[in-house]
Formats: structure tokens, C-alpha cells, sequence
């Protein structure tokens, strides 16, 4: 019985392991693009890569996009 609930945290904490990989590689590809002005797909997968990167506040770009 305990065996199974060992395995069970084991596997939520193998997945935990995984999110801070995530904003690290979202963060870096949000350093290094420039923020999109003209393709609109392009915005869409940025916002999202933006949230997944923890770029909230002042250390969001600011997209041209919206500033029309």
C-alpha cells in the first residue's frame, strides 16, 4: 500500500522537476527574440512563451501590437 503512494509522489515530484526547465528555455527564447510587431501567429505563441517565462510587470516587452 505505501508502495503505491510512494510511487505516486515520486512521479508528481519527477513531473515538478520539469517546470523550472521550462521557464528557464521560455525565458531564454524571450531574451533573445525581439517582441513580434507584424505576424500575428507569431504574437500569440510569444504572449504564451512570455507567461510560461514568468515575464510579468516591468520585465515584460511591451508589444507593439497593442500600443496602436
Amino acid at each position: 500500500m505505501f508502495s503505491g503512494i510512494i510511487d505516486f509522489v515520486m512521479g508528481i515530484w519527477n513531473l515538478l522537476m520539469i517546470v523550472p526547465v521550462v521557464i528557464s528555455i521560455c525565458s531564454v527564447i524571450v531574451a533573445m527574440t525581439p517582441t513580434p510587431a507584424d505576424d500575428k501567429v507569431w504574437a500569440k505563441v510569444y504572449k504564451y512563451l512570455e507567461i510560461l517565462a514568468l515575464a510579468i510587470g516591468k520585465a515584460k516587452d511591451k508589444n507593439p501590437l497593442l500600443d496602436k
